[in-house]
Parts: structure tokens; sequence; C-alpha cells
């Protein structure tokens, strides 16, 4: 699909995406943000959409993706080294449980060991690839997956109250 085949074809889109991301999102910007990196992503797989009925209907799944991960990244993240950014509340309660929850994820994440807390960190603060972990740590990819399952799971099972 060529650059004028694309542009014709997503026209009659884009009206449609942002009606949808809107719904999602309420927020105009925020939309238009969304119905924008929907359409870089599929001028990026242009090649592979052949009709126009396939690319208005992976259209509306890669908006609805985008949208909702955009509203994923606007919730509170907690980061392994106490960065936060909290989502505001107006219920009193909301913001005492979510107060509560992330002092105890931080009391359970001090409680793993300090390797298992530098390999959750690069990974998962610093988005770090599994090879250059490994490069880091000194061992192969694979050692370094097994044992950040295993932080993960130490985690969770922290998080539950149980003993592992």
């Amino acid at each position: 699909m060529d650059i004028q085949e694309f542009i014709h074809g997503v026209e009659g889109l884009r009206s449609n995406l942002l009606k949808q991301a809107r719904h999602y999102l309420n927020d105009a910007d925020d939309a238009e943000d969304a119905v924008q990196e929907t359409l870089v992503k599929l001028w990026v797989v242009r090649d592979r959409v052949a009709e126009a009925s396939k690319m208005r209907n992976m259209a509306a799944v890669v908006c609805r993706n985008v949208s909702l991960n955009m509203l994923r990244d606007k919730r509170q993240t907690v980061s392994i080294d106490g960065a936060w950014e909290v989502a505001s509340h107006a219920n009193p309660e909301i913001q005492l449980e979510e107060r509560e929850g992330r002092q105890r994820l931080q009391r359970n994440i001090q409680a793993l060991t300090d390797k298992q807390r530098a390999m959750l960190r690069m990974r998962n603060v610093e988005n770090m690839q599994y090879a250059d972990i490994a490069k880091i740590m000194g061992t192969s990819e694979s050692s370094v997956r097994g044992m950040i399952s295993k932080a993960r799971m130490a985690l969770v099972q922290l998080m539950k109250g149980t003993e592992l």
C-alpha cells in the first residue's frame, strides 16, 4: 500500500477513531494523541493490510489498545526505587487504601534481596533487555529470566502475606 492509498484509507477512519478514543479517554487532547499513535502503528504495518475493511478493523483494535494503554499509564505507577506518581481521587477512603497499598508494596520490595531488587529495577523500571541485564550480572540470559521470575514470585508471595 503506497502513501496515497494509505491516506485515502485513513481519511474516513479518523473521525471514528477520534470518537472511540474520546470514549475511553474523556479528553480531546489525549484522544488526538491516541489517534495519532494509532495511525503511526497502522503506517508501520500498512504492507500487511491489503483491504480497507481489514484496515478499519485493525484500526479499531489498535486505537482501543492505545487508549487503554494511555489510561493505564495515567494511573498510579509504582517503581522499585520509591518514586511514585499518585493518582488523584476525591474519595479519602480510596486515597487511604492506595497509600497503605503503596507502603505495603514498598516494605515488601525492601524485603527482597538486593540482587532481586536490582534485577526487578533494571527490568521493570529501566526497561532493560534480558541480554543487557545478563551482561551486567555476568550470567546467561536464561538465568536472568529465571531469577527475575523468582523475584516476582517472591514479591507476590510477600504481598499475599505467605512465607516462601
